[in-house]
């Protein structure tokens, strides 16, 4: 259900295809062993220090479902690095250690009807990290397919804000 297209019919594509024109690298990688957090961990850690090596100064790391326990994880284990964490209808269990995103920025979108996780997952993930904003996307499932435009113009302005603070 993952993949490098990401959530809403491919929404991952089209900001990769619009933030390069904002000054804002994209970076979309794969994991050798989907469903692995440890190893899954270790090939985000290893992309964002790829971006970092490559010249970005900081990332926002971004996932969906069993990726946003991933984006979180490589957020808390990377601060100095991670400037922020979007997730999108994440699953609560690999998130424990959400409390370590705070004080940075975190957006949580989750569907309303989502059909493999409830809300209350993302709800849970807010909670443990004291910090962030749920945005709940009302008749949308797991895949977020109609929600993409809602999404999309939210990260548009919002990922920009966040990397040009970390930037100064």
């Amino acid at each position: 259900m993952g993949g490098l297209l990401g959530p809403a019919s491919g929404l991952y594509q089209r900001l990769g295809e619009q933030l390069p024109a904002m000054g804002i690298g994209v970076m979309r990688l794969s994991y050798r062993q989907p469903n692995d957090i440890p190893k899954c961990t270790l090939d985000l850690a290893a992309g964002v220090q790829l971006a970092i090596a490559q010249g970005a100064k900081q990332v926002v790391t971004m996932g969906h479902s069993f990726g946003g326990a991933i984006a979180v994880r490589v957020a808390v284990g990377l601060p100095d690095l991670v400037a922020g964490v979007v997730t999108f209808a994440t699953q609560s269990a690999g998130c424990e250690v959400a409390g370590g995103i705070k004080p940075r920025p975190f957006l949580l979108f989750h569907g309303e009807r989502d059909e493999i996780l409830p809300v209350e997952a993302s709800a849970v993930v807010r909670e443990i990290a004291d910090c962030g904003e749920l945005v709940v996307l009302p008749n949308d499932g797991h895949a977020l397919a109609r929600s993409g435009p809602i999404m999309e113009e939210r990260l548009l302005e919002w990922l920009p804000a966040v990397l040009g603070s970390a930037a100064e």
